[in-house]
Formats: structure tokens, C-alpha cells, sequence
């Protein structure tokens, strides 16, 4: 025997929550695309032979000559990516330099150096 439902006063009196399931009258139950992918998938699963399947790797790694030529291609990236970031450092270096040489010749340089001297 099940046990009776005490009401409270702060609980929701119906013990099953409200449903509402939208059918529409446009559409099939069923959609196409689905059962086809469903049907498709079974088929593998269940016609799929047991055996693993081989793993295919890149052409170039074959051959001795491919893997020296990834490998070259590899270290030249990382020298240009090196020389550009030390390229950009020796630019924002410069500017900086200018910038100094710039607040130097203006009225600031004497405040500047007021600064220095007493800092």
C-alpha cells in the first residue's frame, strides 16, 4: 500500500509535474534524415568487421627525404620567428630612444631633470 500524500501549505498540492509535448501537424513523427542515419549506423556496427582498422599516416612520412624536409621547414619557421620577434624588439627599442631624445628637446627636459637632481 502506497503512502497518502500529506498536503502542506507550502508545497504544490499535485504530486506529477505538468507536461506539454508539442505535435506538429505539419511534420511526420519520424524524420527521414534520422531513421537513414540510424539504418546507416546499424549497418556498420553490426556488418563492421572485427578487426582494427589500419591508421593511415601523411605521405611525406614515408621516406627519409620527407621527414628531413618537415624537419628543415620546421627549424627555418622558428629562426624567422625568432629574428621577427628580435625585430620588433630593436623597433619598439629605437622608438623608445627617440621618444626620450624627443621629451629631452622639449620644455619637459628641464623638469626632467629638476627631478633627476632632487629625486
Amino acid at each position: 500500500m502506497k503512502a497518502p500524500k500529506l498536503r502542506g501549505p507550502f508545497r504544490n498540492v499535485r504530486t506529477e509535474p505538468r507536461t506539454f509535448t508539442f505535435k506538429s501537424r505539419h511534420l511526420p513523427d519520424s524524420r527521414p534524415e534520422w531513421e537513414e542515419r540510424k539504418r546507416r549506423v546499424e549497418e556498420e556496427v553490426e556488418g563492421g568487421s572485427d578487426a582494427p582498422r589500419p591508421i593511415k599516416f601523411r605521405q611525406g612520412g614515408r621516406s627519409a627525404e620527407g621527414r628531413a624536409a618537415r624537419r628543415a621547414a620546421s627549424i627555418r619557421a622558428s629562426r624567422l620567428a625568432a629574428l621577427r620577434a628580435g625585430g620588433v624588439a630593436l623597433v619598439l627599442v629605437y622608438l623608445t630612444y627617440r621618444a626620450i631624445l624627443w621629451v629631452e628637446t622639449q620644455d619637459y627636459g628641464q623638469f626632467l631633470n629638476f627631478m633627476h637632481s632632487n629625486g
